[in-house]
């Protein structure tokens, strides 16, 4: 997760560049300080040029022709998912952030420089969590395999079909666009999730990519366009997506 800094004040800037250093290398956090920056335009070109989501600390009096909230919105485009914190002395500036919906995540008035501290610290471990969050949930959503020297996450979605391959202990994995080999037991997927089924000895499917299912010769078809054998008595046995 990188951050971002734009603070008209020089002085300003420091600080509260500082602080966010110290507090990432003190608690290990899993972030960069990827810019501290005076110009706002600079802090688009950064974001526009990244795909990550963002925390960004923002003064709202950028001395520009561009104030902060307006930079928050058009970092919205980009980045919809960001923690916005706007730093600023002008707490009747608040209505705005509303006015232009940046969803920000805090408003920290600057004039106390203990609690600017104390609230900057507190907004870094509120994304942190929210990001483990992130981590957590989309874990649970990919399957980790090792193929050759690579560790690999795939999307369940992006899975076709497990197939054993003639190469013994190997499982061959049919994605959307590409094959994978590794070691492994279709055994050990059988209760992957809801979404994938032991239709045969040999095969465990996909259902949500099932375009249709020929009887007659036991072949069930995939949005693909490729084909695999399912088993007589697993059939009728086939859930139905909802």
């Amino acid at each position: 997760m990188n951050i971002y800094i734009c603070e008209d004040s020089i002085e300003q800037l420091n600080h509260v560049k500082q602080v966010i250093s110290n507090y990432i290398m003190i608690e290990q956090l899993d972030m960069t300080l990827a810019l501290a920056t005076t110009d706002p335009y600079e802090l688009l070109d950064k974001v526009n040029a990244s795909n990550d989501i963002g925390i960004y600390f923002l003064d709202i009096d950028l001395s520009s022709d561009i104030n902060g909230v307006q930079l928050a919105q058009k970092i919205r485009e980009k980045d919809a998912l960001g923690h916005i914190i706007f730093i600023t002395s002008h707490s009747e500036l608040t209505y705005l952030t509303f006015k232009y919906k940046v969803s920000a995540l805090d408003f920290i008035i600057k004039d106390d420089l203990a609690m600017l501290d104390h609230s900057i610290r507190e907004c870094i471990d509120v994304c942190q969590r929210r990001l483990s969050a992130i981590i957590e949930r989309d874990k649970i959503e990919k399957l980790e395999i090792k193929s050759g020297s690579q560790q690999l996450f795939i999307n369940y979605d992006d899975i076709i079909f497990f197939e054993s391959s003639p190469n013994p202990h190997r499982i061959i994995l049919h994605l959307k666009n590409r094959r994978l080999e590794f070691y492994g037991n279709l055994k050990e997927y059988d209760d992957l999730d809801a979404r994938f089924f032991r239709c045969h000895q040999s095969y465990i499917i996909n259902i949500e990519h099932i375009t249709s299912i020929d009887k007659k010769n036991r072949l069930v078809h995939f949005n693909n366009g490729e084909t695999c054998y399912i088993s007589s008595r697993k059939i009728n046995k086939l859930p139905t997506r909802e």
